[in-house]
Parts: C-alpha cells; sequence; structure tokens
C-alpha cells in the first residue's frame, strides 16, 4: 500500500518546531537566527523552522521525516504516519483500499536487541565499582532480564510490554569515560525501563534515566539494614524529559496515586519536573518533586558513598 505523494509532500513541509512541541515536549529559546532546544541545547532549528542539526549527535536534516528516520530510526511509513497524526491530526492515506482496521492494527516496531555477552564483567565494573550501585539490586535486574551486557561491552537496560515482551531497549558504553548512550533500533518510549515493586504501592518515582532509578533504590537500601528495602516501591524511567512512559505504567497500576517526580536537577529536568507535576496533578494525581542534591541521583549515591568511606575509623 504506497501512501499518495501529496501526503508525503505535505508531512516533508510540516512545522518541525510545532512537532518537537507537541511530539517529544521540547521546548525552544530563538537565539541569533536559530531556534535551540531547552532540553537538548545542542539540537537547533534553522529560522525556516525546517532544518535542523543535532550537533552532539552529528546528525540533521531537512523536516521531521529525516529526524524521525534518522534519530528515532523509523521506518519511512511509520514516520508519515507519525507527522500527518501529529502534525494535522489525520493518518495517511494509501493509494489503495484497505481495511481501517488492518490499518490500525499494524504490527508494532521491531525491538532489535543487540547480542548478549557470555560475561557481565563490564556491566558489574561500570555499575558498582564506577557508578556504586547496590550489586543486590543490579543481580536482580539481570534475573529479571531488565539488564544485560552485550558483546561490545555496553550495558542494556529493557523495557517491557504487558505481555512481557522486550518492547523498548538503550544503551549505555562502559570504556573509560565513554558517555555513549543511545536507544536500540524499533525502540518504543511508550514502554520505559520500570522497576515495579513486588507488592502494591500507591506511589511512582520517576526519573530521567535507568542508572538514576537504580541509583535511588541503591541510596534507599543504603539507609536500611533490609537489602529488599528497594523492592517495595515503584520506579520508572522516561530515557529523557518526556512522559511518554507514564500512561502506560499507570494504565499497569491502577493503585498508583501519588506520583514524585525525581528527574534531574538542572534546568530542563527542573522545567520538565513542573510541567509533568502540573499535569498530573489537574488529572487527580497527587504530585511532588523529589529532585536529588547534586545534578541527579546517581551523582548523590557518590557522594553518600565518599561521605561513608571518608568516615569510617580507621583502627
Amino acid at each position: 500500500m504506497r501512501i499518495d505523494n501529496n501526503i508525503i509532500a505535505e508531512a516533508r513541509t510540516a512545522d518541525v518546531l510545532a512537532f518537537f512541541e507537541k511530539y517529544s515536549g521540547f521546548t525552544f529559546a530563538n537565539r541569533g537566527g536559530e531556534y535551540r532546544c531547552k532540553q537538548h541545547p545542542s539540537l537547533a532549528v534553522n529560522e525556516n523552522r525546517l532544518s535542523w542539526y543535532w550537533h552532539s549527535k552529528g546528525v540533521g536534516g531537512y523536516g521531521v521525516l529525516d529526524y524521525l528516520v534518522k534519530v528515532e530510526n523509523m521506518a519511512f511509513r511509520e514516520a508519515v504516519e507519525i507527522v500527518t497524526q501529529s502534525c494535522f491530526g489525520t493518518a495517511p492515506t494509501p493509494v489503495h483500499r484497505y481495511s481501517a482496521s488492518a490499518y490500525q492494527s499494524q504490527s508494532p516496531k521491531t525491538l532489535i536487541l543487540p547480542e548478549k555477552s557470555k560475561t557481565q564483567h563490564r556491566l558489574y565494573d561500570y555499575l558498582h565499582n564506577k557508578r556504586n550501585i547496590d550489586s543486590v539490586i543490579i543481580h536482580t535486574l539481570i534475573q529479571k532480564r531488565m539488564l544485560y551486557e552485550d558483546r561490545r561491552g555496553n550495558v542494556v537496560f529493557v523495557g517491557y510490554d504487558e505481555q512481557n515482551k522486550p518492547r523498548f531497549a538503550c544503551l549505555r558504553g562502559t570504556h573509560g569515560d565513554c558517555t555513549f548512550r543511545g536507544d536500540c533500533s524499533g525502540s518504543d518510549k511508550r514502554y520505559g525501563f520500570t522497576m515495579a515493586a513486588f507488592v502494591p504501592s500507591e506511589r511512582l518515582y520517576i526519573f530521567e534515566s535507568a542508572i538514576d532509578a537504580m541509583s535511588h533504590a541503591s541510596i534507599e537500601n543504603f539507609y536500611e539494614l533490609d537489602d529488599d528495602e528497594w523492592l517495595y516501591q515503584h520506579r520508572l524511567s522516561l530515557s529523557g524529559t518526556t512522559d511518554t512512559a507514564i500512561p502506560f505504567f499507570l494504565n499497569q497500576h491502577d493503585e498508583v496515586k501519588e506520583l514524585v517526580f525525581c528527574l534531574d536537577n538542572d534546568p530542563a529536568g527542573r522545567e520538565a519536573a513542573v510541567k509533568m507535576a502540573r499535569k498530573y496533578a489537574d488529572m487527580g494525581y497527587v504530585t511532588r518533586l523529589e529532585l536529588p542534591h547534586c545534578k541527579d541521583y546517581n551523582e548523590d549515591l557518590q557522594g553518600y558513598i565518599r561521605t561513608k568511606t571518608s568516615n569510617k575509623i580507621v583502627l
């Protein structure tokens, strides 16, 4: 089923800023002839509101379709559908006749998970030795298939759907001071990295990254004698500063009444946390902010570990 060329042409001319604001929750400021993203300062949109370039990723293009294909790794047809629905409120009309129900029930994006390594040495070294994540938490998440090391030595964080099928995964580099990170091809951000409580809990803690969620749980264990204390609270990683993953979690856990936003303590994190707290308060949830003392919860965790080490009495 081929999409009409007029629909494709219309999608190519969609306002990039308007799309980013609606689809990703990004906001922009006009700075000297271009628009800079407040949440990701290295993302710039030309004053024509069509050309864009993401400097930290080294990728750019013309129009929203280029962004979805190059950055989000979407298939072209899916990208056209997303743009027409987000910007124009309609779905693309194929040239040939089709069943509407069949079209709406197209298969979801296919997640491509990297091949597992035979060992977890780099994963443990990075998460426990460098990031100070509690080893019990690391082991538990590996056992639950939410965490593993790929053959390149990256840490892979996996999110599942309601059928316990992997639908989202993101990578974190482990080599030296490597800052590599990214989502796996075919990832659906509606299904975030989730550390669900093993008993019903009315509270959900929300973070920007999986490492921050694990760090928050490690801090809880840091002050408790029970190594399983962290299992009594829900934690969710958004893999960014948009709330795409929250609705799915709430649909699966209708006991949740309180949302605690623990995003990064920087301008983008604070702005996003306030925006989301207001949004879900209007929906009837109890909401509050619990930002880290440092930039993020992993920095807080490492600070606690350093304090504990320095306070040890040497006999």
